[in-house]
């Protein structure tokens, strides 16, 4: 591979590494970390869940029975835990694009010399 090909083959993948990272922020931003307390009012127990949206805190009633609780905080816990794996994909990411764009430095300076 020349050095030539070698800057193109790293400008595109930088160019897919920053789209993939702007579909991954996009997400985080759209759906916020979820957290679910219990309120007793008046004897009986309502279950609410808390997020952050546009720097404002936001709780939404969620329900009031057990059963509907427990079906709801397994789909709560499974969408934290698909954020949170995305997170660690969007450091990856970030990372990635780094080391690419010092690749490039260093196969740009090459290319200069020749």
């Amino acid at each position: 591979m020349s050095i030539e090909s070698n800057i193109v083959y790293l400008k595109e993948e930088i160019k897919n590494h920053q789209e993939r990272l702007q579909l991954m922020e996009k997400y985080l931003k759209d759906y916020p970390a979820i957290s679910v307390y219990k309120r007793k009012i008046s004897g009986n127990i309502y279950y609410y869940k808390k997020f952050w949206k546009n720097g404002k805190s936001i709780s939404k009633f969620l329900c009031r029975n057990e059963n509907e609780y427990h079906r709801e905080i397994k789909k709560i816990e499974a969408a934290n835990k698909k954020r949170q794996i995305i997170k660690k994909q969007l450091q990856g990411n970030k990372n990635a694009i780094k080391a690419l764009k010092k690749q490039l430095q260093i196969a740009e300076k090459a290319f200069k010399n020749v």
